[in-house]
């Protein structure tokens, strides 16, 4: 592995919206020693209905300029480019996060998959797509990357589709249509590592690849009965992007307070690496070819340990054969 630097994710529940805690965020990201910070699409209110705000993203520039950090991007975790409600909406606002990209100097947009075709069916309102529109919505998602690809070269930004992991909520959506939990993967595809290369290999284009999620394969992985580590090995050849947290790789009990959760060891605890059950020695070892950032997703619950985590993370990485922390 060559690591070009160790970043640490700005939330949205933290920040949200205010500059304000997002300077107190990025001032202790580089007091710990971090090389760059994830910033948010929302969390930092830089687009509304498709379009990028000038002024606000003006005044979001000028906070970020204060510090020797650089930056990566996500876009919102709601975008959905094969089974969002809005399919031009929806790329108008993956556009208006590449240009947020370009105008802040951040060369990596995270966007997550689209294949989850459970969000509609969630609220009872409609049902489950059957198998014809889950394959419109695989060709639909490759139509709208084929023409964003484009867009996020001449921006240099190379976009990460991230992977997925699973919910009690999506269990009980499958129940409530009368399909068996073993159908999870069938309508919540980027919990596996195929299908997203699948589509990756369509598209074939050099400024899109993946962002892999540590923790979210890992529970995806124990929910599923798959190989973890065979999972990351298969994904290793297309991830252009690292998210890491650690996690027990149990799925939730419709509990969303982390602190509530983490007596339990529930979901995805977003907790530094060590706190949990991620064997990441391992899992860097089988993307020994991987050249980038590893953005550290801690929760802000773990504040007092934003710096444990990172540390924590050098002592894993330090210790692998062949790995080197590069200039990027």
């Amino acid at each position: 592995m060559e690591i070009h630097g160790f970043g640490k994710d700005a939330s949205d529940n933290y920040v949200d919206g205010s500059l304000d805690r997002l300077e107190a965020m990025l001032t202790y990201t580089e007091k710990l020693g971090y090389d760059l910070a994830e910033v948010s699409v929302p969390g930092l209110l830089a687009v509304a209905n498709g379009k990028l705000l000038p002024q606000r993203v003006r005044r979001i520039k000028e906070v970020l300029s204060r510090y020797s950090l650089r930056y990566s991007v996500h876009a919102p975790g709601r975008s959905n480019l094969a089974y969002g409600y809005d399919h031009v909406l929806e790329k108008s606002v993956i556009r208006a996060s590449i240009e947020f990209c370009y105008a802040i100097g951040a060369h990596r947009l995270v966007v997550h998959s689209g294949l989850q075709a459970l969000d509609a069916a969630r609220t009872g309102m409609v049902k489950l797509p059957d198998d014809a529109e889950l394959a419109r919505g695989v060709d639909r998602e490759i139509l709208a990357l084929q023409e964003l690809g484009p867009i996020a070269a001449d921006a240099g930004v190379v976009i990460g589709l991230e992977n997925g992991d699973p919910h009690l909520w999506e269990c009980v959506a499958l129940q409530q249509n009368t399909k068996p939990p073993q159908d999870l993967p069938k309508y919540h595809a980027r919990l596996r590592m195929e299908p997203m290369i699948r589509q990756l290999e369509s598209l074939n284009h050099p400024n899109i690849g993946m962002t892999l999620d540590l923790g979210h394969l890992h529970i995806a992985a124990h929910v599923l009965g798959d190989n973890y580590l065979e999972a990351v090995e298969q994904a290793a050849p297309w991830v252009r992007h690292l998210h890491i947290s650690d996690n027990f790789g149990k799925l939730d009990v419709s509990v969303d307070r982390e602190a509530d959760r983490l007596p339990y060891g529930e979901a995805d605890l977003h907790m530094p690496p060590g706190w949990g059950a991620i064997p990441f020695a391992e899992a860097f070892q089988k993307l020994s070819g991987y050249q980038g950032d590893v953005i550290l997703e801690i929760k802000d619950l773990y504040w007092d340990h934003f710096g444990d985590a990172l540390n924590n993370l050098r002592e894993i990485v330090a210790a692998l054969p062949g790995t080197s922390k590069a200039n990027p």
